[in-house]
């Protein structure tokens, strides 16, 4: 379960929003951590329990397979590469333009 710690709570299924104020402890049930803020407390105790933590602003990194990028991905790909296909094509449509490797 991933867990976050901020000062403006979502909705998000599937996830545990806590105020920064409110730690009481460790959720030993989170898989991953994130704490939007300055709370040093939060951050060592979770490592300190073998959990991933980080602030949420990491980029996941940019996906460099273009036959596993999400469509305007591989839109702007393709136009990179001078391949030219009909804005209104559909993933799988732009996905047969890849060149084979």
């Amino acid at each position: 379960m991933k867990v976050i710690y901020t000062e403006k709570p979502g909705n998000e299924r599937g996830v545990c929003y806590r105020l920064l104020s409110e730690f009481f402890g460790v959720i030993g049930s989170a898989t991953e951590v994130v704490v939007d803020g300055d709370a040093p407390d939060i951050v060592d105790a979770y490592q300190s329990a073998g959990i991933k933590v980080s602030d949420g602003n990491e980029q996941d990194s940019p996906e460099t397979d273009p036959l596993k990028m999400k469509v305007p991905q591989l839109k702007e790909w393709l136009t990179e590469k001078g391949i030219t296909f009909d804005s209104t094509a559909k993933k799988e449509d732009l996905q047969a333009l890849v060149p084979a490797e």
